[in-house]
């Protein structure tokens, strides 16, 4: 059994609900991969990103998010995503690997 909370499927999945289900389901810990992610994450301007790290921090929850090309985002969600990758509580990965490695840490 995973240390960590990983949503089912491929389909986009409200990641605040997904924050939520991580500590219904016993762990603080949670994984998310690019496509789990809704578009809306993604873009700064509808501030579900920044709900997202305000309820991790809220529940002290650690989230890594497996996005393998930033450079496919907005100059301002790179900008996010640099300085979510300095924080504790939140950080990109470009691989699934990488991503549970630091999750797993201890």
């Amino acid at each position: 059994m995973a240390d960590f909370f990983e949503p089912e499927g491929t389909h986009p999945v409200d990641p605040l609900r997904a924050v939520v289900a991580c500590i219904e389901h016993g762990t603080y810990l949670l994984l998310l991969d690019a496509g789990t992610l809704p578009p809306s994450f993604f873009d700064l301007s509808t501030g579900v990103a920044g709900d997202v790290v305000q309820k991790l921090v809220n529940y002290g929850v650690r989230m890594a998010a497996v996005v393998p090309d930033l450079d496919a985002h907005s100059v301002r969600f790179r900008e996010f995503a640099r300085e979510a990758n300095r924080l504790a509580r939140f950080r990109f990965f470009a691989t699934r690997d990488e991503a549970v490695a630091w999750l797993t840490a201890t």
